[in-house]
């Protein structure tokens, strides 16, 4: 058995050691003694203890294990100076506080200062909880922790269960995202640097790297040459890198223009990891075509979020005469989000595309909202001017302005029926175009007109799983070769029907029910080169209209009978294209279409989309999270250990 000894920060000896001097008392800045530290107790078991009194030094060998607070430290050899409140420990260490792990071939740590260091550092970091886990302050209770030591620091084995739970996408157009879960975030990431020193002021880094891939060598890394992680209150920390950069495959590299970052309670912002020096994005109706556009952090202290996203316009400006100083070639976005409570958001955004300020009114869109979580609901008060709109056949409507409130609750699992219900109730007071000549002055055939607007909704709906097949293995060779998750052949029926009542103040009142039936598939695995994966999608909906149509344009039923259908094929490797359309059966018009390009790859992900119809369209960028077990490789080995179990 090993031996055990309970030891103070203040220097009192291993239990039956003799004693040596008492430590000196530390002195402040005026030569008198200072008030004598917290106690800090350590616990240590290791193969072999050795204390010299005269000295005032613990050394420990073989399968040392200490912990001090809520940190715990795992190495060959440790020793401990009480004088000075000072470890040393090489060989295979462990370091853990709390979530985070870190290996290093050597550590030093002062137990009154909070501070130490760790070279040739590596592990695994709990993003949420860093700044806090890697407080420098002991917890006031040391008794709660004092009597564990987590003997599972030096487990070997290789790593198991990799599953991707979500992770982070950044698209042009804010309402598109790549499907990447319900999680918005990257939690947990691998991280390698030569040096890592910690003290009380924050962390600081040399040559790090990061990765999100639980493999290595990673697909994708973070690098730069020094890393700064500084708190600046107890709910932001700032996050400083030298010369960052994107690695790609061990080999692309692409500079990231910004150096600092604000990270919110261990968040980083969304757009924190785009390697894109701008994104890009397509709108013919109000920015003349492509553009370019790049966000910058205006406020980032407080609850609130402030950002200013100068744009470009190309196409407006190859069409004109090239002139880079015309205001109309630039416009710009400013959004104002985040959280004014624990249940509570505001999102506001106000965009110019044009800054000429010729037709400003004509030009400008607005949209505020502030959304309050009550219960399982979520109610959402907003305020809208000039919002645009795609309304199936009808394409692009303007709504002048909104005001309103709208109530929206969750998916209701019904019982054991596997039906889920949602509905929503909504009341605005709303101006917009309108074609009904007993709400326009005489003359006019079309133009603006204000009614008080209130609507109900009810949706149900039941998939069935008409067939399933086995996934490949979780390793980077089979499963995760070209996708986040190994994917699961599949065919499953969604049937779905949905009431809507729309009532407004011109007496007017639109109800329609809408049945709706589609088949959707996965087949393949995305593992082979060529043609090894297809998704595909048909369905059809029909709408039952009952009493008067709407009187405004946006909202009006007019697809009564739509065909659907899309296709996303494995071309080569990574590479997938497809689209998806929708066409009105009763007439023969096609109400939209879209044209997918994707580069698919474990950790990230590239996707093209294009609608030549709504003349929109957008470059997204994906960062997949993943959780895993055990030990990984470091970032230059073979992977020859990553062998993985699946769940």
């Amino acid at each position: 058995m090993g031996e055990h000894a309970e030891l103070s920060a203040q220097a009192a000896p291993p239990p039956n050691a003799e004693s040596g001097p008492p430590a000196s008392e530390p002195l402040n800045e005026d030569g008198d003694e200072a008030p004598a530290p917290t106690a800090a107790t350590l616990i240590l078991r290791a193969d072999q203890q050795v204390y010299e009194p005269e000295r005032q030094i613990v050394t420990a060998t073989g399968n040392v294990m200490v912990q001090f607070g809520d940190g715990q430290l795992a190495a060959e050899r440790l020793w401990v100076n009480l004088n000075h409140r000072h470890m040393r420990a090489e060989g295979d260490v462990f370091f853990n506080r709390n979530q985070q792990i870190i290996e290093a071939d050597s550590a030093t740590y002062n137990l009154l200062q909070g501070a130490g260091t760790l070279t040739d550092g590596r592990g695994t970091l709990q993003v949420s909880t860093l700044a806090e886990d890697f407080s420098p302050t002991f917890p006031n209770d040391l008794a709660a922790s004092a009597n564990e030591i987590d003997y599972r620091l030096q487990e070997q084995g290789s790593i198991s269960q990799v599953t991707s739970p979500g992770g982070l996408s950044i698209a042009t157009d804010a309402r598109q995202r790549l499907v990447v879960g319900e999680q918005r975030d990257l939690r947990r990431l691998r991280f390698e640097a030569s040096q890592i020193a910690f003290d009380a002021d924050g962390w600081y880094g040399d040559n790090v790297r990061i990765t999100n891939d639980p493999f290595s060598p990673p697909e994708l890394e973070f690098r730069g040459t020094r890393v700064e992680l500084i708190p600046l209150n107890a709910e932001e920390d700032e996050l400083c890198i030298d010369n960052p950069r994107f690695v790609f495959d061990q080999g692309l590299t692409i500079p990231v223009l910004r150096r600092c970052y604000t990270l919110q309670r261990g968040r980083l912002p969304a757009d924190a990891f785009n390697p894109l020096p701008t994104n890009i994005g397509i709108d013919g109706r109000d920015r003349g075509g492509l553009f370019i556009e790049r966000e910058f952090s205006v406020l980032s202290s407080g609850p609130l979020r402030l950002t200013v996203t100068p744009q470009f316009y190309l196409s407006r400006w190859l069409n004109s005469d090239l002139n880079l100083v015309d205001p109309a070639n630039f416009g710009v976005v400013g959004r104002l989000r985040g959280n004014l409570g624990p249940r509570t958001s505001f999102n506001g955004r106000l965009s110019i595309p044009g800054l000429d300020l010729q037709n400003f009114t004509e030009r400008v869109r607005a949209n505020f909202r502030a959304q309050r979580l009550i219960g399982t609901h979520r109610l959402n008060v907003e305020y809208t001017y000039r919002d645009r709109l795609f309304n199936g056949s009808l394409g692009f409507q303007d709504v002048q302005t909104s005001a309103g409130v709208l109530l929206e609750s969750p998916l209701i699992p019904l019982g054991n029926t596997q039906i889920n219900l949602s509905y929503q109730a909504s009341g605005q007071y709303v101006t917009a175009n309108t074609d009904r000549l007993d709400l326009l002055d005489p003359g006019e055939s079309l133009g603006l007109t204000s009614l008080f607007r209130f609507q109900g909704s009810v949706d149900v709906s039941r998939g069935f799983l008409l067939w399933q097949g086995q996934p490949k293995p979780s390793t980077p060779t089979e499963g995760l070769r070209f996708s986040p998750r190994p994917i699961v052949p599949s065919l499953v029926l969604v049937a779905g029907l949905r009431g809507v009542a729309t009532y407004y103040t011109s007496n007017d009142l639109q109800e329609s029910l809408e049945a709706r039936l589609s088949l959707a598939g996965e087949l393949g695995h995305l593992v082979r080169d060529y043609f090894d994966y297809t998704q595909f999608n048909i369905g059809f909906s029909t709408n039952v209209i009952g009493g008067d149509t709407s009187p405004f344009l946006f909202d009006r039923v007019v697809d009564r009978n739509v065909l659907t259908g899309g296709i996303l094929q494995q071309i080569y490797g990574p590479i997938l294209a497809g689209f998806q359309t929708s066409i009105n059966v009763e007439n023969g018009r096609e109400i939209d279409t879209n044209f997918i390009l994707e580069y698919r790859r474990r950790t990230y992900g590239l996707l093209i989309r294009y609608s030549p119809v709504q003349e929109t369209g957008f470059l997204g960028f994906r960062l997949s999270d993943f959780n895993w077990t055990g030990r990984t490789e470091r970032f230059d080995g073979d992977g020859a250990n990553d062998a993985v179990v699946v769940e």
